[in-house]
């Protein structure tokens, strides 16, 4: 809902996903959104202009030309400009619908100690059992956190920045994906982006997990965090 009501209103396109982990090893109960809640939040005039923009005989249009280079160049510098400020659009649409059905998201998310030191970063199925792990061990008095990302590209740097505690000085990113060659894999390189020039950053280190499905156990993400601590 939030992605159909967000691509509207920006003219952004999106691309709405879940972690397939859930669709074959989770047992959940689903409760669906009703439509009159989306269609008290739909934007009617992004909506007609976007029909406008549809192909028709009565204003006929091109689309599909080749472009040279300097005029493609020009026209995806224009695209990125509208980038600006979808996670606000976002944002608003996750707030909307959190009050119609109780539940809360936000671009990112954060789940434990408010003066954690350690912090892991991860979006997908794993946050599932890192939330677990997570509240185990602050329940021992460790001060570790988590943060759940729901908004990735447009990354934005400074809505993470403010969800990450202020005490934290190590965070571990986990991706449930392998970038042979790379340094790190894409959600960690954003991370380390953020806090690129900041004084006393924080160490930030990658990981992967998750790969063909393989399961993620409590005890990896208690090994995750193991590893932080060391020097």
């Amino acid at each position: 809902g939030v992605a159909h009501l967000t691509a509207i209103k920006t003219g952004v396109p999106f691309l709405h996903f879940f972690d397939g982990f859930r669709t074959s090893h989770e047992v959940n109960t689903i409760h669906p959104v009703d439509y009159s809640v989306f269609d008290k939040l739909l934007d009617r005039e992004a909506v007609a202009k976007f029909r406008a923009n549809a192909l028709n005989p009565q204003h006929p249009k091109t689309r599909g030309t080749a472009q040279n280079d300097d005029v493609y160049f020009q026209t995806r510098e224009l695209q990125a400009k509208k980038y600006v400020g979808v996670s606000d659009v976002v944002e608003h649409y996750m707030d909307e619908i959190a009050k119609e059905t109780g539940r809360s998201y936000k671009p990112f998310s954060y789940y434990g100690a408010q003066d954690a030191e350690y912090v892991l970063v991860a979006m997908g199925s794993v946050t599932e059992c890192a939330e677990e792990v997570v509240e185990h061990l602050v329940a021992r008095g460790e001060k570790v956190g988590l943060v759940k990302v729901h908004l990735y590209r447009p990354f934005d740097t400074k809505k993470f920045a403010l969800t990450v505690p202020a005490t934290v000085k190590k965070i571990a990113v986990l991706d449930r994906t392998i970038e042979q060659g790379a340094i790190y894999e894409p959600l960690c390189l954003d991370v380390q982006s953020s806090f690129y020039g900041k004084a006393n950053a924080p160490v930030i280190v990658g990981g992967r997990y998750g790969l063909s499905s393989k399961d993620t156990t409590p005890a990896m993400i208690n090994a995750v965090f193991n590893n932080l601590k060391l020097d």
